[in-house]
Protein backbone atom coordinates (compact mmCIF):
# COMPACT_ATOMS: atom_id res chain seq x y z
CA UNK A 1 0.00 0.00 0.00
CA UNK A 2 1.59 2.91 0.29
CA UNK A 3 -0.52 0.02 -1.79
CA UNK A 4 -1.76 -2.66 -0.40
CA UNK A 5 -1.83 -5.70 -2.52
CA UNK A 6 -1.78 -9.18 -2.01
CA UNK A 7 -2.97 -12.71 -3.79
CA UNK A 8 -4.54 -14.53 -1.53
CA UNK A 9 -7.20 -16.70 -3.79
CA UNK A 10 -6.50 -19.46 -6.15
CA UNK A 11 -2.62 -19.45 -5.65
CA UNK A 12 -2.03 -23.13 -4.63
CA UNK A 13 -0.03 -24.69 -7.10
CA UNK A 14 0.05 -28.19 -9.07
CA UNK A 15 0.81 -29.86 -5.65
CA UNK A 16 -3.20 -30.64 -4.69
CA UNK A 17 -3.51 -31.67 -1.24
CA UNK A 18 0.37 -31.94 -0.62
CA UNK A 19 0.15 -27.94 -0.20
CA UNK A 20 -1.34 -28.10 2.93
CA UNK A 21 1.07 -30.32 4.67
CA UNK A 22 4.10 -29.79 2.82
CA UNK A 23 6.30 -26.58 4.49
CA UNK A 24 5.67 -23.25 3.15
CA UNK A 25 9.14 -21.00 3.11
CA UNK A 26 8.55 -17.44 3.58
CA UNK A 27 10.35 -15.24 0.86
CA UNK A 28 11.24 -11.87 1.48
CA UNK A 29 12.31 -8.97 -0.72
CA UNK A 30 12.49 -4.87 -1.04
CA UNK A 31 13.19 -2.30 1.60
CA UNK A 32 13.04 -3.43 5.12
CA UNK A 33 13.99 0.03 6.57
CA UNK A 34 10.51 -0.21 8.71
CA UNK A 35 10.90 -3.92 9.81
CA UNK A 36 8.39 -5.14 7.13
CA UNK A 37 10.70 -7.70 6.04
CA UNK A 38 10.72 -9.65 9.57
CA UNK A 39 14.95 -9.60 9.55
CA UNK A 40 15.20 -8.33 12.71
CA UNK A 41 16.76 -4.89 13.95
CA UNK A 42 19.83 -3.64 12.12
CA UNK A 43 22.84 -4.42 12.88
CA UNK A 44 25.09 -1.93 13.66
CA UNK A 45 22.34 0.90 13.16
CA UNK A 46 23.30 0.03 9.34
CA UNK A 47 19.13 0.23 8.32
CA UNK A 48 20.55 -0.61 4.73
CA UNK A 49 21.59 -3.78 5.30
CA UNK A 50 17.20 -4.67 5.31
CA UNK A 51 17.20 -3.88 1.83
CA UNK A 52 16.95 -7.11 -0.16
CA UNK A 53 16.90 -6.36 -4.10
CA UNK A 54 15.73 -9.97 -4.84
CA UNK A 55 14.15 -12.86 -3.04
CA UNK A 56 15.45 -13.65 0.29
CA UNK A 57 14.54 -17.02 2.23
CA UNK A 58 13.65 -15.66 5.95
CA UNK A 59 15.45 -17.72 8.39
CA UNK A 60 12.99 -17.19 11.49
CA UNK A 61 10.21 -18.12 10.31
CA UNK A 62 11.74 -21.22 8.51
CA UNK A 63 13.21 -21.98 12.41
CA UNK A 64 9.49 -21.89 13.93
CA UNK A 65 8.23 -23.91 11.02
CA UNK A 66 10.52 -26.59 11.45
CA UNK A 67 9.71 -26.21 15.57
CA UNK A 68 5.92 -26.28 14.53
CA UNK A 69 5.43 -23.23 16.50
CA UNK A 70 3.45 -22.09 13.36
CA UNK A 71 1.18 -25.37 12.80
CA UNK A 72 1.52 -28.16 9.98
CA UNK A 73 3.02 -26.33 7.18
CA UNK A 74 3.85 -23.15 8.59
CA UNK A 75 2.60 -19.75 7.14
CA UNK A 76 -0.59 -19.90 5.05
CA UNK A 77 -1.62 -16.60 4.10
CA UNK A 78 0.69 -13.62 3.19
CA UNK A 79 -0.32 -9.97 3.16
CA UNK A 80 1.83 -6.70 2.67
CA UNK A 81 0.63 -2.95 3.38
CA UNK A 82 2.39 -0.11 3.47
CA UNK A 83 5.56 -0.64 5.62
CA UNK A 84 4.24 -3.69 7.17
CA UNK A 85 3.56 -7.12 6.57
CA UNK A 86 1.16 -9.84 8.18
CA UNK A 87 0.86 -13.19 7.68
CA UNK A 88 -1.23 -16.17 9.22
CA UNK A 89 -0.30 -19.45 10.10
CA UNK A 90 -1.37 -23.02 10.12
CA UNK A 91 -2.93 -22.33 13.84
CA UNK A 92 -4.77 -19.32 12.43
CA UNK A 93 -2.90 -16.75 14.01
CA UNK A 94 -1.71 -13.73 12.70
CA UNK A 95 1.41 -12.22 13.02
CA UNK A 96 2.60 -8.72 12.01
CA UNK A 97 5.80 -6.72 11.81
CA UNK A 98 6.81 -3.50 10.21
CA UNK A 99 5.95 0.23 11.11
CA UNK A 100 3.47 0.59 14.36
CA UNK A 101 2.40 4.13 13.33
CA UNK A 102 -1.19 4.46 14.88
CA UNK A 103 -2.00 0.48 15.71
CA UNK A 104 -0.46 -0.56 12.21
CA UNK A 105 0.78 -4.14 13.94
CA UNK A 106 -2.50 -4.61 16.62
CA UNK A 107 0.20 -5.17 19.15
CA UNK A 108 2.21 -2.43 21.66
CA UNK A 109 5.60 -2.52 23.17
CA UNK A 110 6.03 -3.12 26.98
CA UNK A 111 8.93 -5.29 27.51
CA UNK A 112 12.04 -3.64 28.52
CA UNK A 113 14.18 -6.42 28.58
CA UNK A 114 14.64 -6.36 24.24
CA UNK A 115 14.31 -2.89 21.93
CA UNK A 116 11.47 -1.60 19.90
CA UNK A 117 13.20 -2.29 16.90
CA UNK A 118 13.97 -6.03 18.03
CA UNK A 119 9.67 -6.06 19.00
CA UNK A 120 8.47 -4.74 15.61
CA UNK A 121 11.00 -5.95 13.57
CA UNK A 122 10.14 -9.58 13.55
CA UNK A 123 6.53 -11.02 12.91
CA UNK A 124 5.12 -11.89 16.03
CA UNK A 125 1.02 -12.55 16.81
CA UNK A 126 -1.38 -9.40 16.86
CA UNK A 127 -2.97 -8.78 20.12
CA UNK A 128 -6.41 -9.44 21.73
CA UNK A 129 -7.47 -12.19 19.40
CA UNK A 130 -6.50 -16.01 18.80
CA UNK A 131 -7.59 -19.15 17.80
CA UNK A 132 -7.71 -20.98 21.22
CA UNK A 133 -8.95 -17.89 22.61
CA UNK A 134 -5.53 -17.10 24.62
CA UNK A 135 -2.86 -14.80 24.03
CA UNK A 136 -1.81 -11.23 25.10
CA UNK A 137 -5.48 -9.96 26.01
CA UNK A 138 -6.18 -6.41 24.21
CA UNK A 139 -6.26 -2.71 26.68
CA UNK A 140 -9.97 -3.89 27.87
CA UNK A 141 -8.35 -7.08 29.09
CA UNK A 142 -9.64 -9.66 26.91
CA UNK A 143 -9.13 -12.10 23.90
CA UNK A 144 -11.28 -12.82 21.44
CA UNK A 145 -11.84 -16.29 19.64
CA UNK A 146 -10.96 -15.54 16.09
CA UNK A 147 -9.38 -18.25 13.97
CA UNK A 148 -8.20 -15.72 10.61
CA UNK A 149 -8.68 -17.80 6.98
CA UNK A 150 -7.34 -14.49 4.96
CA UNK A 151 -5.99 -11.05 5.62
CA UNK A 152 -5.93 -7.90 4.20
CA UNK A 153 -3.97 -4.66 3.95
CA UNK A 154 -3.82 -0.83 3.42
CA UNK A 155 -1.38 2.03 4.28
CA UNK A 156 -1.96 1.44 7.96
CA UNK A 157 -5.63 -0.25 8.23
CA UNK A 158 -5.80 -4.15 8.35
CA UNK A 159 -8.37 -6.16 8.70
CA UNK A 160 -9.28 -10.31 8.76
CA UNK A 161 -11.86 -12.82 7.91
CA UNK A 162 -12.54 -15.71 9.49
CA UNK A 163 -14.33 -19.37 7.96
CA UNK A 164 -17.76 -17.65 9.55
CA UNK A 165 -17.88 -14.82 7.52
CA UNK A 166 -16.80 -12.29 10.64
CA UNK A 167 -14.11 -9.67 9.99
CA UNK A 168 -12.21 -7.75 12.83
CA UNK A 169 -10.19 -4.87 11.76
CA UNK A 170 -7.26 -2.73 13.38
CA UNK A 171 -5.24 0.41 12.47
CA UNK A 172 -6.31 4.07 10.68
CA UNK A 173 -6.84 5.30 7.56
CA UNK A 174 -5.13 8.59 6.46
CA UNK A 175 -6.49 11.42 4.38
CA UNK A 176 -4.56 13.52 1.96
CA UNK A 177 -3.59 15.84 4.73
CA UNK A 178 -2.16 13.58 7.20
CA UNK A 179 -5.20 13.51 9.53
CA UNK A 180 -5.49 9.59 10.90
CA UNK A 181 -8.67 8.55 11.91
CA UNK A 182 -10.56 4.77 12.00
CA UNK A 183 -14.11 5.33 12.72
CA UNK A 184 -17.18 7.34 12.04
CA UNK A 185 -19.65 7.36 15.23
CA UNK A 186 -21.91 9.85 17.15
CA UNK A 187 -19.96 9.45 19.75
CA UNK A 188 -17.74 12.40 20.99
CA UNK A 189 -14.63 10.13 21.88
CA UNK A 190 -15.08 8.35 18.21
CA UNK A 191 -11.18 6.54 17.93
CA UNK A 192 -8.55 7.85 15.67
CA UNK A 193 -6.60 4.92 15.66
CA UNK A 194 -7.48 1.54 16.48
CA UNK A 195 -4.54 -0.68 18.55
CA UNK A 196 -6.10 -3.96 18.73
CA UNK A 197 -8.42 -5.63 16.55
CA UNK A 198 -12.27 -5.33 16.71
CA UNK A 199 -15.54 -6.24 14.98
CA UNK A 200 -15.93 -3.94 12.49
CA UNK A 201 -18.16 -1.19 13.73
CA UNK A 202 -22.11 -1.77 12.44
CA UNK A 203 -20.81 -4.89 10.71
CA UNK A 204 -20.87 -7.51 13.48
CA UNK A 205 -23.93 -9.15 12.13
CA UNK A 206 -23.41 -9.39 8.47
CA UNK A 207 -21.05 -11.99 7.26
CA UNK A 208 -18.35 -11.77 4.33
CA UNK A 209 -16.71 -13.91 1.85
CA UNK A 210 -14.11 -11.72 0.80
CA UNK A 211 -12.24 -8.67 1.55
CA UNK A 212 -9.88 -6.22 -0.43
CA UNK A 213 -7.99 -3.45 0.61
CA UNK A 214 -6.58 0.31 -1.58
CA UNK A 215 -4.31 2.54 -0.36
CA UNK A 216 -6.96 3.67 2.14
CA UNK A 217 -10.01 2.03 1.65
CA UNK A 218 -11.72 -1.37 1.77
CA UNK A 219 -14.43 -3.02 -0.13
CA UNK A 220 -16.07 -6.39 1.48
CA UNK A 221 -17.90 -9.02 -0.40
CA UNK A 222 -20.92 -10.42 1.75
CA UNK A 223 -21.81 -14.26 1.34
CA UNK A 224 -25.21 -13.15 -0.94
CA UNK A 225 -23.12 -10.40 -3.06
CA UNK A 226 -23.58 -7.34 -1.85
CA UNK A 227 -20.38 -4.91 -2.03
CA UNK A 228 -19.71 -2.65 1.30
CA UNK A 229 -17.38 0.35 0.81
CA UNK A 230 -15.42 2.19 3.48
CA UNK A 231 -12.34 4.69 4.06
CA UNK A 232 -10.96 7.49 2.16
CA UNK A 233 -13.03 8.72 -0.89
CA UNK A 234 -11.32 11.45 -2.17
CA UNK A 235 -11.07 9.61 -5.56
CA UNK A 236 -14.78 8.21 -5.70
CA UNK A 237 -13.12 4.93 -4.53
CA UNK A 238 -15.74 3.79 -2.50
CA UNK A 239 -18.15 3.93 -5.77
CA UNK A 240 -21.21 5.50 -3.50
CA UNK A 241 -21.80 9.24 -1.94
CA UNK A 242 -21.75 10.57 1.69
CA UNK A 243 -24.69 9.48 3.84
CA UNK A 244 -26.45 12.94 4.93
CA UNK A 245 -26.78 11.98 8.65
CA UNK A 246 -22.94 11.17 8.33
CA UNK A 247 -21.89 14.71 6.50
CA UNK A 248 -24.21 16.73 9.29
CA UNK A 249 -22.75 14.38 12.27
CA UNK A 250 -18.78 15.22 10.93
CA UNK A 251 -19.98 18.58 10.43
CA UNK A 252 -20.87 19.51 13.44
CA UNK A 253 -17.43 17.41 15.25
CA UNK A 254 -15.29 18.32 12.22
CA UNK A 255 -13.84 15.12 12.64
CA UNK A 256 -12.95 12.82 10.71
CA UNK A 257 -12.43 14.57 7.82
CA UNK A 258 -14.78 15.35 4.89
CA UNK A 259 -13.02 13.13 2.59
CA UNK A 260 -13.84 9.81 4.67
CA UNK A 261 -16.51 7.77 5.10
CA UNK A 262 -15.82 5.60 8.10
CA UNK A 263 -19.74 3.85 7.88
CA UNK A 264 -19.58 1.20 5.54
CA UNK A 265 -22.47 1.18 3.74
CA UNK A 266 -23.48 -0.93 0.74
CA UNK A 267 -22.86 0.17 -2.80
CA UNK A 268 -26.48 0.27 -4.10
CA UNK A 269 -25.97 -0.72 -7.75
CA UNK A 270 -24.12 -3.50 -7.39
CA UNK A 271 -25.81 -7.04 -6.62
CA UNK A 272 -24.95 -10.75 -7.33
CA UNK A 273 -20.93 -9.67 -6.89
CA UNK A 274 -18.80 -12.82 -6.83
CA UNK A 275 -15.05 -10.89 -6.45
CA UNK A 276 -13.60 -8.19 -5.56
CA UNK A 277 -10.44 -6.06 -6.35
CA UNK A 278 -8.42 -2.91 -5.89
CA UNK A 279 -5.75 -0.71 -7.07
CA UNK A 280 -4.75 2.55 -5.07
CA UNK A 281 -7.72 3.86 -5.34
CA UNK A 282 -9.84 2.23 -8.27
CA UNK A 283 -12.07 -0.69 -7.43
CA UNK A 284 -13.38 -3.44 -9.19
CA UNK A 285 -16.38 -6.09 -8.71
CA UNK A 286 -17.11 -8.99 -11.25
CA UNK A 287 -21.01 -10.33 -10.64
CA UNK A 288 -22.10 -13.95 -11.07
CA UNK A 289 -22.43 -13.05 -15.26
CA UNK A 290 -18.80 -12.75 -15.28
CA UNK A 291 -19.36 -8.58 -15.82
CA UNK A 292 -16.61 -6.18 -14.49
CA UNK A 293 -17.58 -3.08 -13.00
CA UNK A 294 -14.80 -0.42 -12.34
CA UNK A 295 -14.75 3.39 -10.43
CA UNK A 296 -12.50 5.49 -8.77
CA UNK A 297 -9.84 7.19 -10.05
CA UNK A 298 -9.43 6.96 -13.86
CA UNK A 299 -6.34 9.67 -14.84
CA UNK A 300 -4.39 7.14 -17.00
CA UNK A 301 -7.13 4.76 -18.12
CA UNK A 302 -6.81 2.15 -14.77
CA UNK A 303 -10.35 1.98 -14.42
CA UNK A 304 -10.56 0.22 -18.40
CA UNK A 305 -13.97 1.61 -18.41
CA UNK A 306 -12.84 3.33 -21.53
CA UNK A 307 -14.23 6.44 -20.18
CA UNK A 308 -11.60 9.41 -20.68
CA UNK A 309 -12.79 11.47 -17.17
CA UNK A 310 -10.20 11.50 -14.25
CA UNK A 311 -12.56 10.03 -11.94
CA UNK A 312 -15.53 7.46 -12.39
CA UNK A 313 -17.97 7.81 -9.65
CA UNK A 314 -19.85 4.47 -9.86
CA UNK A 315 -19.85 1.74 -10.69
CA UNK A 316 -19.17 1.16 -14.39
CA UNK A 317 -18.73 -1.75 -17.13
CA UNK A 318 -15.64 -2.80 -18.49
CA UNK A 319 -17.28 -3.84 -21.48
CA UNK A 320 -14.02 -5.17 -22.98
CA UNK A 321 -13.84 -8.02 -20.46
CA UNK A 322 -17.63 -9.09 -21.26
CA UNK A 323 -17.18 -12.96 -21.03
CA UNK A 324 -18.16 -13.16 -24.43
CA UNK A 325 -15.44 -10.58 -25.62
CA UNK A 326 -12.83 -12.82 -24.34
CA UNK A 327 -13.68 -16.18 -25.40
CA UNK A 328 -15.87 -17.23 -22.74
CA UNK A 329 -13.47 -16.75 -20.28
CA UNK A 330 -13.95 -14.71 -16.63
CA UNK A 331 -12.41 -12.34 -15.01
CA UNK A 332 -10.98 -14.44 -11.53
CA UNK A 333 -9.07 -11.56 -9.77
CA UNK A 334 -7.68 -7.97 -10.14
CA UNK A 335 -4.66 -6.28 -8.82
CA UNK A 336 -3.77 -2.82 -9.49
CA UNK A 337 -1.08 -0.30 -9.00
CA UNK A 338 -1.39 3.75 -9.02
CA UNK A 339 -2.25 3.96 -13.21
CA UNK A 340 -2.44 0.75 -13.98
CA UNK A 341 -4.22 -2.47 -13.55
CA UNK A 342 -3.64 -6.13 -14.10
CA UNK A 343 -7.04 -8.63 -14.98
CA UNK A 344 -6.47 -12.33 -14.34
CA UNK A 345 -9.00 -14.61 -16.43
CA UNK A 346 -10.31 -18.13 -15.52
CA UNK A 347 -8.39 -19.46 -18.92
CA UNK A 348 -4.51 -17.75 -17.54
CA UNK A 349 -4.88 -15.01 -19.35
CA UNK A 350 -3.82 -11.50 -18.12
CA UNK A 351 -5.20 -8.56 -19.60
CA UNK A 352 -4.08 -5.19 -18.42
CA UNK A 353 -4.77 -1.34 -18.83
CA UNK A 354 -3.73 2.29 -17.86
CA UNK A 355 -0.16 3.61 -18.12
CA UNK A 356 2.01 2.92 -20.55
CA UNK A 357 5.41 4.38 -19.21
CA UNK A 358 7.88 2.56 -17.09
CA UNK A 359 6.97 -0.90 -18.16
CA UNK A 360 3.70 -0.80 -16.66
CA UNK A 361 1.76 -2.77 -19.44
CA UNK A 362 4.61 -5.24 -20.04
CA UNK A 363 3.97 -5.14 -23.34
CA UNK A 364 6.83 -5.19 -25.84
CA UNK A 365 7.44 -1.84 -28.24
CA UNK A 366 6.26 -3.66 -31.10
CA UNK A 367 3.02 -4.24 -29.62
CA UNK A 368 0.31 -2.60 -31.23
CA UNK A 369 -1.40 -1.47 -28.37
CA UNK A 370 1.98 0.70 -27.52
CA UNK A 371 1.87 2.92 -30.63
CA UNK A 372 -0.05 6.01 -30.80
CA UNK A 373 -3.48 5.53 -32.22
CA UNK A 374 -6.97 7.31 -31.51
CA UNK A 375 -7.61 4.75 -29.14
CA UNK A 376 -5.09 5.95 -26.75
CA UNK A 377 -5.68 9.34 -25.03
CA UNK A 378 -3.37 10.75 -26.47
CA UNK A 379 -1.31 11.19 -29.36
CA UNK A 380 1.44 13.63 -27.73
CA UNK A 381 4.79 11.33 -28.80
CA UNK A 382 6.19 12.75 -25.50
CA UNK A 383 3.54 11.23 -23.22
CA UNK A 384 3.21 7.45 -23.03
CA UNK A 385 0.25 5.45 -23.88
CA UNK A 386 -2.42 5.38 -21.75
CA UNK A 387 -4.58 2.41 -22.58
CA UNK A 388 -8.19 2.79 -21.37
CA UNK A 389 -9.37 -0.44 -22.13
CA UNK A 390 -7.82 -3.71 -21.25
CA UNK A 391 -5.63 -5.67 -23.66
CA UNK A 392 -4.06 -9.55 -23.63
CA UNK A 393 -0.25 -9.33 -21.98
CA UNK A 394 1.62 -11.65 -23.80
CA UNK A 395 3.62 -14.11 -21.70
CA UNK A 396 6.49 -16.15 -22.05
CA UNK A 397 7.51 -19.81 -22.30
CA UNK A 398 4.87 -22.32 -23.55
CA UNK A 399 1.38 -22.40 -23.30
CA UNK A 400 1.63 -24.35 -20.53
CA UNK A 401 3.99 -23.06 -18.50
CA UNK A 402 2.62 -19.86 -18.96
CA UNK A 403 -0.69 -20.37 -17.53
CA UNK A 404 -0.93 -17.73 -14.60
CA UNK A 405 -2.57 -18.63 -11.49
CA UNK A 406 -2.39 -15.38 -9.46
CA UNK A 407 -1.22 -11.28 -9.72
CA UNK A 408 -0.41 -8.84 -7.56
CA UNK A 409 0.74 -4.91 -8.33
CA UNK A 410 2.13 -2.66 -6.97
CA UNK A 411 2.35 1.43 -7.36
CA UNK A 412 4.45 0.84 -10.78
CA UNK A 413 5.05 -2.67 -11.69
CA UNK A 414 3.23 -6.22 -11.83
CA UNK A 415 3.58 -9.56 -11.12
CA UNK A 416 2.18 -13.26 -12.59
CA UNK A 417 2.33 -16.28 -10.71
CA UNK A 418 2.34 -19.30 -13.35
CA UNK A 419 0.59 -22.76 -12.69
CA UNK A 420 4.62 -24.16 -12.51
CA UNK A 421 5.56 -21.73 -9.51
CA UNK A 422 7.43 -19.10 -11.98
CA UNK A 423 7.03 -16.23 -10.98
CA UNK A 424 7.34 -13.28 -13.54
CA UNK A 425 7.31 -9.19 -12.67
CA UNK A 426 7.52 -6.08 -14.88
CA UNK A 427 7.25 -2.21 -14.62
CA UNK A 428 9.68 -0.26 -12.07
CA UNK A 429 10.56 0.21 -8.74
CA UNK A 430 12.85 2.10 -6.83
CA UNK A 431 12.24 0.19 -3.76
CA UNK A 432 13.64 -3.34 -4.84
CA UNK A 433 10.67 -4.18 -4.59
CA UNK A 434 10.37 -6.60 -8.04
CA UNK A 435 12.62 -9.01 -7.43
CA UNK A 436 14.58 -8.23 -10.54
CA UNK A 437 18.48 -6.49 -9.11
CA UNK A 438 19.26 -3.43 -11.45
CA UNK A 439 22.79 -3.25 -13.09
CA UNK A 440 23.72 -0.67 -11.01
CA UNK A 441 23.63 -0.06 -7.62
CA UNK A 442 20.93 2.31 -6.91
CA UNK A 443 19.29 2.69 -9.90
CA UNK A 444 15.33 1.66 -10.36
CA UNK A 445 14.83 -2.16 -10.92
CA UNK A 446 12.84 -2.44 -14.35
CA UNK A 447 11.68 -4.70 -16.63
CA UNK A 448 9.26 -3.62 -20.17
CA UNK A 449 7.72 -7.22 -20.36
CA UNK A 450 7.36 -10.02 -18.11
CA UNK A 451 10.50 -11.85 -16.90
CA UNK A 452 11.11 -14.37 -14.67
CA UNK A 453 12.12 -13.65 -10.75
CA UNK A 454 15.40 -15.37 -9.55
CA UNK A 455 15.16 -17.23 -6.98
CA UNK A 456 17.73 -18.80 -4.41
CA UNK A 457 19.32 -22.10 -4.94
CA UNK A 458 19.01 -24.21 -8.96
CA UNK A 459 16.24 -22.58 -10.99
CA UNK A 460 13.20 -24.57 -10.53
CA UNK A 461 13.97 -25.56 -7.22
CA UNK A 462 11.28 -23.65 -5.78
CA UNK A 463 8.09 -23.70 -6.69
CA UNK A 464 6.09 -20.35 -5.72
CA UNK A 465 2.38 -20.90 -4.35
CA UNK A 466 1.01 -16.91 -3.47
CA UNK A 467 2.81 -13.41 -3.04
CA UNK A 468 2.00 -10.11 -1.94
CA UNK A 469 3.33 -6.82 -2.48
CA UNK A 470 2.86 -3.45 -1.38
CA UNK A 471 4.91 -1.43 -3.90
CA UNK A 472 8.13 -1.20 -1.28
CA UNK A 473 8.68 -4.73 -0.13
CA UNK A 474 6.95 -7.69 -1.23
CA UNK A 475 6.29 -11.66 -0.20
CA UNK A 476 6.19 -14.53 -1.29
CA UNK A 477 5.24 -18.71 0.06
CA UNK A 478 7.15 -20.75 -1.78
CA UNK A 479 7.72 -25.32 -1.64
CA UNK A 480 10.09 -27.50 -2.84
CA UNK A 481 9.81 -28.35 -6.08
CA UNK A 482 8.83 -32.23 -6.36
Amino acid sequence: MGTLFATQEGLLAAKGDKSDIVARKLFVWGTGEAGQLSLGGPDDDNIHKLTKPKPFGNKGISADTDAGELGPGGPEVIAAGGMHSLLIDANGRILSCGSDDHGTLARQYRDSDESEDDFYYVLRPVEGISPSGKGVPSEQGKVRRFRATRVAASDGCSIALNADGELVSWGHFKDGEGKVCFADTDADNAPREQWTPVPVPSLEDVRFAQVVCGENHVLALTLDGRVYSWGLNSMSQLGRFANLYHVRARFLKRDPPASMLLTPEAIPELKNIVRLGCGLNTSFAVDADGRVFAWGLNTRGQTGTGLKKDKVTRPTRVKALDPHRVGGARVVQVAGGEFHTAFLLSNGDVWICGDGDEGKLGLPETHEAMSKSPSSSTNDPIEPVQLRTPVHVPMPGTDARAHIIGIAAGMRFTFALAKDGTLYSWGTTSDEAMGQPAETWGDDQSKSVPTPVPMPGEPGSWQIVSVATAGQHSLALAVRAA
